[in-house]
This record gives structure tokens, sequence and C-alpha cells, in this order.
């Protein structure tokens, strides 16, 4: 189910759309408003963009995990003002798993879900490329279990432990899509809850960001390198084996979500 507008959400909607066409028919460019859904893919940002490589370096693809070690350098001054959403949507969309099932964060960063399952009465562990951000993790959740590395490094030997499998804010960053839903296919269950959060793109907020802040948003030396809009993200979840299910949003209003929040169950093996 995805959400739909109400009210003055509904009434903005109407707004932007005759605004934007009168723009569009005045410019020229209403042929330019369409989701962004080919990305060229970076060998990642400017060296002199990177915390602590001088221009002159380059940055190869071995480095990036450098790349996130340095991206998690500071994990005590790290926020993120959507976590209370998140929190919020994970209490009401994953709290039908009987107790003691097993869950698994991949790219668990410092921890703070994994924290959240266990308190939730599951038997919570998280995963994350970033050694910094899992030893910040394993300091202040000391109860938890946090490994280090890619999600796929965990196969073969946990295929088909999970019984839900979380995922916040990551896939944007990846190169390999499918290498990363094949691994969270498997390590599901059969029938396994998986919830995935990413940037949100839909029309009207395409549209807004095309007129107002395309540069900043797409941000040509940021790390989000893929760009998802429903049907793109409902084409990947189903080639790897999920079945979305419910299709919701936070962080702004609908039309202009911040992010996704998709939940689905796993249809069969990827």
């Amino acid at each position: 189910m995805i959400g739909a507008p109400k009210g003055r959400g509904r009434a903005m909607a109407k707004m932007i759309v005759r605004s934007v066409g009168v723009a569009g028919r005045f410019c020229g460019r209403w042929q330019r408003f369409h989701v962004r859904r080919v990305v060229i893919l970076p060998a990642f940002p400017n060296a002199g963009e990177l915390p602590g490589v001088k221009a002159d370096q380059g940055v190869a693809m071995a480095d990036i995990k450098e790349y996130y070690e340095r991206y998690w350098d500071n994990p005590d001054e790290y926020y993120d003002p959507t976590t209370p959403q998140r929190t919020a949507l994970l209490r009401a969309h994953a709290a039908g798993l009987a107790k003691g099932s097993k869950v698994l964060d991949v790219g668990c960063g410092r921890g703070e879900f994994v924290k959240l399952f266990a308190e939730m009465g599951y038997a919570a562990e998280g995963i994350d490329i970033s050694e910094v951000g899992i030893s910040y993790a394993r300091t202040q959740h000391p109860d938890c279990t946090f490994h280090c590395g890619p999600v796929e490094g965990m196969l073969p030997e946990r295929k088909g432990m999970y019984d839900f499998v979380f995922s916040s804010e990551v896939i944007e960053h990846l190169f390999d899509v499918g290498t990363y839903l094949e691994a969270i296919n498997r390590l599901l269950k059969p029938g396994g809850l998986f919830i995935i959060t990413t940037p949100y793109h839909g029309l009207l907020k395409n549209i807004s960001v095309d007129l107002l802040n395309y540069t900043k948003h797409y941000d040509p030396l940021g790390q989000h390198i893929r760009f998802f809009d429903t049907k793109g993200m409902r084409m990947c979840l189903e080639k790897w084996g999920f079945a979305p299910k419910v299709w919701t949003g936070y962080g702004r209003p609908w039309p202009f979500w911040k992010s996704f929040f998709v939940v689905s169950t796993k249809a069969h093996e990827a």
C-alpha cells in the first residue's frame, strides 16, 4: 500500500502540478521532468573531497572500505533526525515476530537499531563494513552481536538463519545491488521479513528537485550513486525474490518523503 496525500497535502500536490505545468510550457523543459533512473557510477568522489586524502592521491575501488572507515571516524558526533521516525515505523511493522526471532541489521553503523531489536525481545545482530563503526557498536551495546565485513561474507554459514533483515540507507551507496539483495534473500528463512529504507524519488519530488535543488540533491561528489522510484525499487526487490507488501516513507510529508520505508517478505529463493 502506497501512502496517499490527504487534506492540505492533496491541495499542495495539485498546486505544484499546476505550477510546474506552467513553468514547463514556459521554458520547454517538461520532457526532462522524469526520474533519473540511469546513473553514471563514479569511481567515488574526487580525492580532494575526501577527508584525509590529498588531491593528488586518487581513490581506487580497493579504497571503498577505507572511505567508509573515514565516514564513521567520529561516531559520537553522528546524528540523524529521522531515527525516531524509523524507530516508530519499525515498532509498528516488525512487532509481530515471535520473541527470540533472529534479526540482522545490514549496514548497522553504530548499532542503535540492533539495540532496538534486542529491546523488542529479538536475538539481534548487526553487520557493517566499517571496523570503526562496529568497534563503537560493540562498546556501546556489549550485549548485542556484531560482525564486520560485507553481508555476502555471512554465507553460506548463516544461510536461512534469520527471521527478519533490516537495512536502512545502504542500497543507494552500492555498486553491486544484486549481490547485496541476493545475500539478504539467502540469509532469510522462507517467508522471512525484509525492511529496506532508501531516499525516495517520486514524480512531484523530482520535479521540485529539478527546478530548485538539482546539483545539491544529486551531489556529484556525494556518496549516493543509486536513486530509486517506486518502479525501480519494486523491480529490484522482485528480481531478487521479495514480495513488497507495504510502501510508506518518512522525513517529510508525502509527496516529498525523504526516504522510502518498504516492507517485503521473502517470496522465493533468489
